[in-house]
């Protein structure tokens, strides 16, 4: 009798794991799409903002007699401008235009009002607004 108890017990503890291990696989899964579909998104994002870099050095070179010493050492310019070297632009905190609270300009909307932040950078701003036209053909 209490052989049989325990086997009870037992299969009840086996159908509890085996019920929370099909939990964590759904959710490994649904995490792995996500995942996926932020990285499409950034690879989009770093393919747009790679080909607005080359049309404008382009411009620049043919248009303006631009070298390329000139772009390389605004390129230091502007990655000191944030007081470190490090080949990245940080943004800054800024204020939502729309319920005034503090923002960051790498924010694409407000966190407490979803209203778009549109003091981010110049190639990050063309990139949405280029998104959004190419949306609505």
């Amino acid at each position: 009798m209490i052989y049989d108890l325990w086997d009870v017990f037992q299969h009840g503890k086996i159908a509890a794991a085996s019920g929370a291990a099909e939990d964590a696989k759904r959710d490994a899964r649904h995490a792995d799409t996500r995942l996926h579909a932020e990285v499409l998104r950034l690879e989009s994002k770093i393919d747009g903002l790679a080909l607005i870099c080359q049309a404008l050095f382009e411009i620049l070179r043919d248009k303006g007699g631009v070298t390329q010493d000139e772009v390389d050492a605004r390129m230091k310019e502007i990655d000191l401008r944030d007081g470190r070297a490090d080949g990245r632009i940080r943004g800054q905190p800024t204020k939502c235009p729309q319920c005034k609270r503090i923002a960051h300009t790498r924010q694409r909307v407000c966190m407490y009002c979803s209203a778009p932040i549109l003091g981010g950078m110049l190639a990050e701003r063309t990139l949405v607004a280029r998104s959004k036209s190419n949306r609505r053909k």
